[in-house]
């Protein structure tokens, strides 16, 4: 008889439910074809159960490297998405960076006429929002004053404090040049004056 017949007939003779006739047939073949007789020994082995216990705390490892690896993941997704908004925010509002760590005030004083009277100096970091005062409310801060060298000609520059006292008196600025103000102090209200020639004068605060 043919292998692949006995060999379809050998499940239901290990199980001994073939008939008296098939069991015979397949007798006498394994008894003359090694092949099919290796194949019923084969059949014949237990099956091997797989403690169920055993493959769960086999994978508990991988659980725990998974959940890791999860977390890890997460956290980068987030704070790729921090840096996108921080960056974002940045290109839109440059000007809020620069002007912390680089801070400017540009400063403007109208001399209408010739009378050596002293004129304030009026401030704007964003040149729309004009205030008669400047702030030195970072470390950034040079405390440097600037005659613009569009100016026309030098400058006498004084200093008042809150209360209108002057704190620092006279000081020639010559155009283009600037001048350090030693011993202002940071978080407090200076007021800035002026005495130059009639015109228009553009004096900045670094």
């Amino acid at each position: 008889m043919n292998c692949n017949i006995i060999k379809d007939l050998l499940p239901s003779y290990i199980d001994g439910i073939c008939s008296e006739e098939t069991v015979t047939t397949v007798e006498k073949h394994i008894e003359h074809c090694q092949r099919c007789k290796d194949t019923l020994q084969m059949m014949k082995q237990p099956t091997v159960q797989i403690d169920e216990t055993n493959v769960e705390a086999a994978k508990e490892p991988f659980k725990r490297i998974n959940k890791k690896r999860r977390f890890q993941v997460i956290t980068a997704i987030v704070l790729s998405f921090m840096i996108c908004i921080i960056a974002s925010l940045v290109v839109q509002d440059v000007g809020v960076v620069n002007q912390f760590f680089f801070p400017k005030s540009m400063g403007i004083a109208e001399v209408t006429d010739d009378r050596e009277e002293w004129q304030s100096v009026s401030f704007s970091s964003d040149l729309i929002n004009l205030q008669d005062y400047v702030i030195y409310d970072s470390l950034f801060w040079k405390k440097e004053i600037i005659n613009s060298a569009y100016n026309e000609s030098d400058v006498l520059l004084r200093v008042k404090d809150e209360k209108g006292d002057v704190i620092i008196d006279e000081i020639l600025i010559p155009h283009g040049k600037s001048v350090k103000l030693d011993g202002l102090k940071r978080k407090e209200k200076y007021f800035f004056e002026i005495k130059a020639p009639q015109g228009r004068y553009n004096i900045n605060a670094v």
